[in-house]
This record gives C-alpha cells, structure tokens and sequence, in this order.
C-alpha cells in the first residue's frame, strides 16, 4: 500500500494511502447523532477514591500492540479517548469528533473535532492529531489497524476537521473508530507506552502494578463532557480472592466487574439479604465465548463432518451454565447487540443421535489419540472437562490442556498447534474467518467474497443485511462453534453512583462513578 505525502496548506495535511484522488460527494448529515451533553465548567470532583475488582489484569499498559481485553477495558476511553465512542447499545456515538457527516456515495467520511479537545501535558488536540495517528496505526501496524485497509486519503481542512476518504465504502467505519483504530495519540509523548500513559481522556495513569493493581487519577487538564466526578480510582486485580464478595459488603471494594463463576453464589446471597448494601446487575455484551478449530489442510478439523459432529455433540446451554448467569447460549456467530443479529438462528442444536451418526463414519484411531483441546489457563479447567465429556458421549475422543499466557500465544496463536482451543471473540471479529492466516486457519473464497460485500455496505441497513447473510454462510460452514455470548454481572456498593452495566468486560467508562456519602 503506498503512501504519499503532500506538503502543508490551508486545507491541511493530506495523507495519501492510495494514488487515486476520490471525488468529493454530496453531503447527508449522519442521522441520530447522540449528544453527549454541555461540559462543566471548570473541574469539580470529589476527593474520594474508588476500588475496583476487575476479572482480568493487562499484561501491558500499551494499548499500541497489546491484543488482549483487558487493556482496553481498563484505559479506552478513560485515558485514551478514540474520534468517537461506542454508546450502552454499543453504536457509535461522539467522541473526540463531536459530530460526523457522510456522503451520499458513503466515501468521505468528515469528522467534527471538539475545540476544547486537550492532551493530558495540555496541548491543545487538533485535526493534524487525529490524521497523525492514523497514520501511525496503519504503518506500525498498531491493534486496530485492519479496520482502515479502505482509507485512501485523509485531510484537515482545518484545525478542527478531519476529512477520511475511502476506496470503497465501509460502513464499518464508524464502529472501527470507536476502538483502537480511532485513538488520537500524542505525538510529542515521551513515554514507555508499557508503564505509562500519554492520552486525552479524563483520567491519567497514577500507578501501575503488574497483575496486581492499575490507579487512575483525574486529568486536570480535561476540558470535554466526560470530566471524572472522582479524583482516583484504582483497579484490582486479584481474580483467585475468595474473599471479594465480602470486601464489598465492609466498603473496602465498591465494586466487582465481571464476577467469576465462584463469586457469583455469593454475590447472590448478598444482594438477596436482608438489609443489603450491595447491589447485583447483568449487562449485554458484545463477547462470545467460541470453540474454535483448526481448519488447516492436514487438520482433522478440514472435514466439515468432524467440525459438525462436535457442534451437534456440544449442549451450548449447559456450557453457558457455567458461567453462573454471566452467559447465554448462542444459535451462530453474532449476539443480540450486532446489527444483523438473527434470533431464529439456532444453527446444529444439540442433538446427542446426529452427533453420533456423524462420529461413527469414522474410527477411533482416525482422532489419533484424541482431538487436541488446548487453551489457556483462565478460563478454567470446568470447560474443557465439560467439553471432553459431552464429546465422549458421541463417541468423539478428546485431550484436555490447558496452558499459560505465553504458551498459548506460542502454540496457539504462532506455530497453530492445536485440534480445538477456546476464544473470546466480539461481534466484529465474525470477519477472521474471512482471513485465512487467523487463528482458525480457515479458508473459504466465497466466505471472503462474502464479508467484502459487507465491508462494502454503502450505509448501516445494507451493513446489517448482509452482515446477517454472512454469519449465517459460516455458521453453515462450521470453522467453529459458537458457545455463548457473555453477559457479565456486576456487584457493587448501594452507595456507588454511575456504574454502567453494559459491555463491562470490554468497555468501562469511569468518569460518572462516585460514591454517595
């Protein structure tokens, strides 16, 4: 992909990603855009700080190259603000940009910049910020990149506009710019991105303690809508500590993000008593729990026979069980909070005779000991017994193994050592099984045709249609089994104001918490 650079004028900076120049089309104002409210004058907070049990701890505070959840559930948005944002359905809404338009051709996208839009060092942010950082992510490949692979030239009419010209249309765009592909970085920041912190969203990073503990602390110099009510908050991150639930109720945590299957009885028993100062919540959100196989040539898994003997085999609902009300068993790719979302949907529904049917046209020693169940270690040993043994029961041979981190990234990821392995997936990642180099090692054309058709959508209806057809060819296809959509629970003080409730696993905003004395 070549890139051009033309010199600075008073249109601005123009980044060229292909040589063609597209003609500019007639102007629709986007419809519904979301207010996000008058900024406060001046910065009022409350001194107070907030102590929050998360699930999961990053592995880096860079949010540049680091892939996993966590990272951007604790830092997008509250440190590092994206051009818009995603609202509790999870559409976009504004961000940075405080309004967009969209031509009627769906190729130039213009992106309204907030005037009092600051870094956390105080410099102003402007539209040479925003075209900057696209240009970063697309030639350092950063988290987020493969969702710009259409921009064809970016330019800044002015300080506060941003003008995005497309090759083809995408009507995935404006949901990609309210992830990683649309942070604003700061491009003067001298920090190690591992450790620290150069953003532009109303909290900073106080204090960072690997696998134990992340603090935030108010950005004084924050001018936009979202200013934090309360000075500090500090994430925790001691997911094996019995005694969390318990914190809660004595006030030494406010909340617990995400309750883990074992926290979940209890947390029950506390918000159901008598009296009670806590409070329990279940929130949608856009994660999938996927058992995903390795669809490679040589692969068992090559045989679409294999792949839907283990989807008949599989009882989704059982398996959402034990996420102790944290899930719901799904019918295909996309849950109820993707356009294209079909409830009718029930693809390879458990069916224990079909399984068996499909398992016994071969032997056993053609599983060679057993499919490979490999996947990491936080997910718990609960799963893959109950997988192995709901395939035994059709007679489908299974070894369970379960690995650290950097095994997983090396075994799974890098060298795909693996028969079977278990992802957390959101609804945009439908698109990997389109690539043949992804985890699944799937490939498919007519999928790939397929999901540049919906790329290619001209505005959200057509997106949403076509999405649908898509999930459904390869839920058809079967390169993995869709096991459930997470719906994360939420335990917290009575006293604690503010919290959301959707998308927590993925997304949580801060700056509303505070706490009611």
């Amino acid at each position: 992909m070549a890139k051009h650079k033309g010199k600075a004028s008073k249109s601005g900076i123009v980044f060229i990603l292909v040589a063609a120049m597209l003609a500019a089309g007639v102007y629709l104002a986007w419809p519904l855009i979301i207010g996000r409210g008058n900024p406060r004058l001046g910065i009022l907070r409350s001194d107070d700080t907030i102590h929050i049990a998360a699930r999961e701890a990053p592995q880096s505070l860079d949010i540049r190259t680091e892939t996993d959840l966590p990272i951007e559930q604790a830092l997008l948005g509250n440190v590092y603000q994206t051009l818009l944002t995603p609202d509790p359905q999870g559409n976009p809404a504004p961000g940075l940009a405080q309004s967009w338009d969209v031509s009627t051709d769906g190729l130039i996208y213009t992106f309204h910049i907030r005037a009092d839009a600051r870094f956390a060092d105080g410099r102003v942010l402007d539209s040479s910020d925003a075209l900057w950082s696209l240009e970063q992510i697309v030639e350092k490949q950063y988290v987020g990149h493969e969702w710009l692979t259409n921009l064809a030239k970016v330019n800044t009419p002015s300080t506060t506009t941003l003008t995005i010209g497309l090759s083809k249309p995408d009507a995935h765009l404006p949901k990609a710019l309210c992830g990683r592909a649309g942070i604003v970085y700061d491009r003067q920041a001298q920090v190690n991105y591992s450790v620290a912190s150069a953003g532009s969203g109303p909290y900073k990073v106080k204090d960072w303690r690997p696998g134990s503990s992340l603090t935030l602390t108010g950005n004084d110099q924050y001018k936009g809508p979202d200013t934090a009510k309360t000075a500090t908050v500090v994430l925790t991150y001691n997911s094996q500590d019995a005694n969390a639930v318990e914190q809660v109720q004595k006030g030494t945590l406010d909340a617990i993000v995400d309750l883990t299957p074992t926290e979940a009885v209890p947390a029950e028993e506390a918000a159901d008593g008598a009296g009670s100062e806590v409070k329990l919540s279940t929130g949608p959100s856009q994660n999938n729990l996927v058992l995903a196989f390795n669809n490679s040539p040589d692969s068992l898994f090559s045989d679409q026979h294999v792949r839907e003997a283990v989807r008949y085999a599989l009882d989704r609902q059982s398996l959402a069980s034990l996420e102790a009300g944290g899930a719901k068993p799904l019918g295909g790719p996309l849950n109820e909070m993707s356009p294209g979302f079909d409830a009718g949907l029930q693809a390879f529904p458990h069916d224990s005779e079909k399984a068996s049917q499909f398992a016994s046209y071969y032997s056993q020693s053609y599983y060679k000991g057993g499919l490979r169940l490999v996947y990491q270690d936080t997910y718990g040993r609960q799963i893959g017994d109950m997988i192995a043994s709901q395939l035994s029961a059709v007679g489908i041979p299974s070894r369970v193994t379960m690995v650290d981190r950097p095994t997983f990234r090396d075994q799974v990821l890098n060298r795909h050592d693996y028969d079977m392995t278990i992802l957390t997936m959101d609804n945009d990642q439908i698109g990997r099984f389109a690539d043949p180099n992804t985890t699944m090692l799937f490939d498919n054309r007519a999928v790939q045709d397929a999901w540049n058709q919906v790329l290619g959508s001209a505005n959200q209806e057509e997106y949403a249609t076509r999405l649908g057809a898509y999930a459904r060819q390869v839920s058809n296809l079967s390169p993995s089994d869709w096991l459930y959509a997470r719906t994360p629970r939420i335990l917290a003080s009575s006293r604690l104001q503010g919290m959301p409730h959707t998308m927590v696993d993925q997304y949580l905003p801060l700056w509303n918490l505070e706490v009611r004395r």
